[in-house]
């Protein structure tokens, strides 16, 4: 096996394990194992566990991105308000669709700690890079008065919460829902 063909197998199986909902039992050794790899050639491709996880975290965020941000862009010049609901709707079917590629994206203590790490002008995790220019637009819109920060904190958070709600099965997605409580985020959370 060459170098780059053994590290784009090492991240395929990796991707495959999260999408199975195997993460909590997967191990280098056993990723090792199931490509006939010793443990000492793995270590040729990744420092450790948590650099393949960065790695995966990458392509992972790279494939949410390139599936969500055809129809986000297209909306952003004209109505940023819009292209936030259709991100936020995405996102949402997302978390009902694949579950296990939102916990490891979101949720997963060895990824976590990358994103505040990542320059914001970095291409390493588009779909946050996308979702804060999505924010960001909105906010100098007439529809807020809300700040990039806090806009981008209430968005990201109601979303991720909606999302386990959904992801549990505990609702059923309402996409007015969705659009009443962004319209509510804009107007600094009146209820009028």
């Amino acid at each position: 096996m060459n170098q780059n063909n053994t590290r784009t197998k090492i991240i395929a199986l990796t991707i495959q394990k999260i999408q199975q909902g195997q993460l909590q039992q997967l191990s280098l050794r056993n990723l090792s194992q199931q490509l006939n790899l010793t443990t000492g050639a793995f270590y040729k491709h990744f420092k450790n566990k948590d650099d393949l996880f960065y790695v995966v975290s990458e392509k992972l965020s790279h494939r949410l991105y390139a599936e969500i941000s055809p129809a986000v862009v297209a909306s952003l010049p004209q109505d940023p308000v819009k292209a936030l609901l259709i991100l936020g709707d995405q996102l949402l079917d997302y978390f009902i669709n694949e579950p296990q590629v939102i916990d490891f994206l979101f949720f997963n203590p060895s990824v976590r700690t990358s994103y505040p790490a990542a320059s914001p002008t970095s291409d390493k995790f588009q779909f946050l890079k996308l979702t804060k220019t999505v924010v960001a637009a909105v906010t100098r819109t007439e529809h807020t008065t809300v700040s990039e920060h806090v806009l981008f904190i209430q968005i990201w958070s109601f979303i991720q919460g909606y999302g386990i709600l959904l992801k549990n099965k505990i609702v059923t997605k309402d996409y007015h829902l969705l659009e009443q409580t962004l319209n509510k985020l804009l107007k600094g959370g009146s209820y009028e």
